[in-house]
């Protein structure tokens, strides 16, 4: 299943089998480190993520940087939202249909069983036994 992605903003960490099923849409995800990143930089965020279709902002257990923005084989680590690539790395890859498997899937959940309000818990450590690796050039 799925993540929300429509303009969702979790409070809390969700799993990331959710949130890049969600990237196969189409969707950019905005990681952020919530001991690292200010308040200021969270409401910025938040302002950019919040009812905007594709995309969605959650917290990140021990992420390296403050911020990592992701879409589907593409990834992005900034130390500030102010930085002017954030809004370029969601206006070139949001939606995008050159660079996501499913472009326009549906990204709401409702009816579907993913609760937004209440996901599944975060699960820290390797992937699965069925995991691929991905493997780049």
């Amino acid at each position: 299943m799925w993540a929300d992605c429509s303009g969702t903003v979790y409070g809390a960490p969700v799993r990331n089998e959710h949130m890049v099923h969600a990237l196969e849409h189409g969707a950019v995800w905005i990681a952020y480190n919530d001991i690292d990143l200010t308040v200021e930089d969270f409401a910025e965020l938040a302002a950019k993520v919040e009812g905007t279709p594709y995309l969605m902002l959650s917290p990140y257990p021990d992420l390296d940087a403050p911020i990592s923005l992701q879409s589907w084989g593409h990834q992005l680590k900034l130390d500030d939202a102010g930085d002017e690539r954030v809004d370029q790395f969601i206006e070139a890859l949001r939606e995008n249909p050159y660079t996501s498997p499913e472009p326009g899937a549906r990204c709401d959940t409702e009816g579907l069983g993913f609760d937004p309000q209440n996901p599944p818990a975060f699960e820290a450590g390797p992937p699965g036994p069925g995991a691929a690796p991905v493997e780049g050039p």
